[in-house]
């Protein structure tokens, strides 16, 4: 398992936001996520901060790995 996917499934435990996040992720559809993702990259083109910069990195590491997750979250 990829480390930053085992850092998100972790994260997940102690932070009931982003377990709903990537819960909410996981049950869309293929086209669904094809859509969110190209609004987070559209939504984060011109952002810098700090705080942006890693919210766009999860989004795209969830959205990259999303069947990793799904298939780890299932066996818990």
């Amino acid at each position: 398992m990829k480390p930053e996917v085992q850092q998100i499934l972790d994260v997940m435990k102690d932070d009931p936001r982003i377990k709903a996040i990537v819960l909410q992720i996981i049950k869309m559809s293929a086209e669904e996520r094809e859509n969110f993702r190209k609004k987070v990259t559209y939504y984060f083109m011109n952002k810098n901060s700090e705080v942006d910069v890693e919210a766009f990195k999860f989004f795209k590491v969830v959205l990259e790995n999303i069947e990793e997750l799904s298939e780890a979250i299932e066996q818990k």
